[in-house]
């Protein structure tokens, strides 16, 4: 398996907060995914100063690889049923951020990767964590499930290095 590094307590609980109120703005539509497995997205956050400029070196600062700049920025919003399929990515990697403030474990909602047609590593759903993975790895995000009654939010960077 190629390196998935996991980052807790990513960012400082302001920031944390302040990337929680931003992904609940009115501009989810429900473009994420493919027919049957839909899910909510939150689209063009790379033309977001605060995304495309402060977001972004916050993030360079903390990883530790050269990363030169980034494809996409967008979030991922996911209720109960709406499970991700398996993918790989565009970039060179992605990297993950998970907003929610609050979420308990057996809400699932995990981040499953996939080798030789097997789920051979879970990255839980955790509030302030962080993942970053090479692009080409297949992955996908496991719906929350249906006793979660709220929108299970990714943040997503897709970097090239």
């Amino acid at each position: 398996m190629k390196s998935v590094e996991v980052f807790d307590n990513f960012f400082s609980e302001e920031i944390h907060n302040e990337i929680d109120d931003l992904m609940f703005r009115p501009k989810w539509i429900l473009t994420g995914g493919e027919h049957p497995s839909r899910f909510w997205h939150m689209d063009n956050l790379e033309e977001e100063e605060y995304f495309n400029t402060f977001l972004f070196k916050k993030i360079c600062e903390k990883l530790n690889v050269k990363v030169k700049g980034f494809n996409r920025i967008y979030a991922n919003g996911q209720t109960a049923g709406q499970s991700g399929v398996p993918h790989i990515d565009d970039g060179d990697l992605t990297f993950l951020y998970y907003p929610n403030r609050c979420w308990d474990l057996t809400w699932q909602g995990h981040l499953i990767f996939i080798e030789d047609d097997e789920p051979n590593h879970i990255v839980e759903y955790k509030p302030n964590r962080a993942v970053l993975f090479p692009g080409d790895i297949l992955h996908y995000a496991q719906a929350p499930d249906r006793m979660f009654a709220g929108l299970r939010v990714s943040l997503a960077y897709k970097l090239f290095i």
